[in-house]
């Protein structure tokens, strides 16, 4: 449901992507660790972390796709178990954010963590964590975008 509200329309790179980036935020220290809490995660304002779960209408949309078998839901539904059962590699690497406009607060550095690989797959942009206490390799942020 993730991948397809957040991903639909885009390559199946990027469908791949947004399903990796949900795997790699369970084993994100950021991160809860378990899947179902990774999903429904919420901001402090209440909204889900991915935009799609506060999105009714895309809730209608992938219902109504699955229902018909549409071949947008059977690239998601497949890109999803590919990165589940690691059938194809991950073509973020690390990443566990993404945004669809860049730059976005979902993919610049903070206080807290730095943003480093960047990479762009389809209209998605990619990026990996690190600790900012942590990372010896501040430089990274200000790479540009891979495609």
């Amino acid at each position: 449901r993730v991948v397809f509200g957040e991903a639909r329309g885009q390559p199946t790179e990027a469908k791949l992507g947004v399903a990796y980036t949900i795997i790699n935020r369970i084993r994100h220290e950021a991160y809860p660790n378990n899947l179902y809490s990774v999903i429904f995660e919420r901001m402090t304002n209440g909204d889900y972390q991915f935009e799609t779960l506060n999105n009714a209408n895309d809730t209608s949309q992938w219902r109504n796709a699955k229902i018909e078998n549409d071949p947008e839901y059977n690239d998601v539904f497949q890109a999803t178990v590919d990165a589940l059962c690691r059938w194809k590699d991950d073509p973020t690497e690390c990443a566990t954010n993404f945004c669809s406009v860049d730059p976005c607060p979902a993919t610049d550095s903070n206080p807290w963590w730095l943003a480093v690989k960047k990479r762009q797959l389809g209209g998605l942009y990619f990026v990996c964590r690190v600790s900012a206490s942590a990372s010896s390799d501040r430089g990274s942020r200000d790479r540009p975008w891979k495609k």
